[in-house]
């Protein structure tokens, strides 16, 4: 009636990083297993070095969003929908996801590829609940 209790449509910024960038439209997909090591933090055993990595949390957020069915683009777009309407919208979000995403595939933690994939069984779930 009048238009009262319709919301506009939430104004999103350009994001120019992620619309040049080459991982605009790859999916992701985490490699390495991985555990909580208290309530909000987990940790990541490399596969290719004898280390187990803790993440900050911005990162873990990206590392357990690498499940082969979403690309970068449709991360960066969940991610900015996660802000509340009274949060702004950082304009720079898509540079740190993008940069997130490149750290990530530099220590060969997670791998892009060009349609999605089924993240295996050992790699779903925390590894104290993999059996």
């Amino acid at each position: 009636m009048f238009g009262i209790f319709k919301r506009k449509k939430r104004e999103m910024p350009p994001f120019d990083d992620l619309n040049n960038s080459q991982l605009r439209d790859k999916y992701f997909i985490r490699l390495a297993p991985w555990d909580w090591l208290n309530q909000e933090m987990i940790h990541v055993f490399d596969l290719n070095s004898p280390r187990v990595i803790t993440m900050d949390p911005w990162v873990q957020i990206i590392y357990l969003e690498a499940d082969g069915q979403k690309t970068v683009h449709e991360l960066v777009y969940q991610m900015a929908s996660s802000y509340s309407r009274n949060e702004a919208i950082p304009h720079e979000l898509d540079k740190q996801i993008i940069y997130v995403i490149d750290s990530l595939l530099k220590d060969k933690l997670i791998e892009l590829l060009d349609s999605k994939k089924e993240l295996p069984e050992h790699l779903k779930k925390p590894r104290s609940q993999v059996r």
